[in-house]
């Protein structure tokens, strides 16, 4: 599917860059070809205006001979590219440049229309198929004289194909390369969604598979007691026990997700108000004293004073409690499990820190993954979890504005830091912590 979608992008993409590099290549060769033959024909103008008086004052002077056919047309020593003509009423040759091409000479009804109208450009094709501009302009002298100059558009027609030819060539060359590099963006850009898919294919994966064992050990012991209807109640203690237990941790773990798939969605319900970050945190090792107890921990809070700041306490006391819990999992007996808080400036820093077993280096960028648990041989009943805690926990700190982040070595314990905003912004931008 990816791979398909991203030849279509990269073609789509060709195809675009295609018809903006065709217009933009017509507008160029069309503006050049303008300015091209416009030049031919500024040219041709301004030889003919130049040429006008210098042929009337010939005509006067051949006025009493009467041999006009004598009379010299165009410059003595000029270009030979530029043809010169004086042509009769009705188109014919009067007098003539010796590179005249008697074949580009106009209809008559083209002199009679320039003698009628005014000046005229031509554009016709000599006797080896060149293509011929001319300019036609009346003379002054004499009665029904047209002056006739023309030149070959042969040199500027040869250097627009050159541009035409440079043009397709850059353009297909371009077409060519954006169809490679719009196949290379094209992936780049379907990556994060090849990649979200995935996740959410591996998500709803890890979801099915973690309801699937309470519903399985729920109907177990639903079917145990349909076997037995006469049997009371009090004889399938355990039954109902494992029913009730499996329940409640299908209800805990429907809440995880929805709690996961309203931070996806952007709209993790915060009620701000101005809570104190020391406190809750000493309010939730009291909490959990039994928990530390059981296990032989010792807990603390290290605080040089209030920590206020702009939050949801009931989110934040949700926080709390996961990275403690963590702690508290994986951390031996003996060991002890440290909260950490203090203001810096406009943010409030967060550290709750254990000495227990550490998270190896491999499994430390993975561990804010949903359903990720570094321990895979661990059962579900040691821990309970189905690995969604620290997903929670990011989930919260991002929905403060904060970063979360865990610092450990294998081994020697490890370190869960948490940077919040203090602000009363609504939106406020997550922290950088480096």
């Amino acid at each position: 599917m990816f791979a398909s979608a991203r030849w279509r992008l990269a073609l789509w993409f060709a195809a675009v860059l295609a018809v903006a590099l065709t217009l933009l290549g017509l507008a160029v060769y069309l503006t050049v070809r303008h300015m091209v033959l416009g030049n031919v024909d500024d040219e041709l103008r301004t030889r003919a205006e130049r040429e006008l008086p210098l042929l009337n004052a010939r005509l006067r002077l051949l006025e009493r001979q009467q041999a006009i056919g004598d009379v010299q047309v165009g410059p003595e020593e000029g270009s030979y590219a530029y043809m010169y003509a004086l042509l009769g009423p009705h188109g014919q040759l009067l007098a003539a440049s010796r590179n005249l091409d008697p074949t580009i000479l106009p209809p008559s009804q083209d002199t009679q229309e320039v003698l009628a109208r005014g000046p005229k450009l031509l554009t016709v094709q000599s006797h080896d198929g060149e293509e011929v501009r001319i300019y036609l302009r009346p003379v002054g002298m004499g009665p029904g004289l047209v002056l006739l100059v023309g030149r070959s558009l042969e040199p500027e027609l040869s250097a627009l194909h050159n541009l035409l030819v440079i043009l397709l060539a850059g353009g297909v060359g371009a077409i060519l390369l954006s169809v490679g590099g719009g196949y290379f963006l094209a992936g780049r850009a379907l990556r994060p969604i090849k990649e979200a898919m995935e996740r959410q294919r591996t998500f709803m994966a890890d979801a099915s598979h973690e309801l699937r064992t309470p519903l399985s050990l729920i109907r177990a012991s639903a079917e145990i007691l349909q076997r037995h209807p006469e049997e009371p109640i009090s004889a399938h203690r355990q039954e109902v026990e494992d029913i009730i237990g499996e329940s409640e941790r299908l209800a805990r773990l429907v809440s995880q997700l929805l709690t996961l798939a309203r931070a996806d969605a952007g709209r993790l319900p915060l009620h701000r108000e101005e809570v104190d970050l020391a406190q809750l945190a000493r309010d939730a090792v009291r909490q959990l004293s039994p928990r530390l107890q059981e296990k032989g921990l010792q807990g603390e809070v290290v605080a040089p004073g209030p920590v206020p700041l702009w939050g949801d306490a009931t989110r934040l006391r949700e926080l709390l409690f996961i990275l403690l819990d963590n702690a508290i999992k994986f951390t031996p007996a003996g060991g002890r499990v440290e909260v950490r808080a203090a203001a810096d400036g406009d943010r409030a820093r967060l550290e709750v820190a254990d000495t227990g077993v550490g998270i190896d280096p491999q499994d430390l960028p993975r561990i804010f993954d949903r359903f990720y648990r570094a321990d895979r041989a661990r059962r579900r009943d040691e821990d309970g979890g189905a690995g969604l805690g620290l997903a929670i926990a990011k989930a919260i700190v991002e929905a403060h504005g904060g970063r979360i982040w865990a610092e450990s070595q294998l081994g020697r314990g490890a370190t869960f830091v948490v940077v919040l905003p203090r602000g009363r912004e609504g939106a406020p931008r997550p922290v950088d912590t480096q």
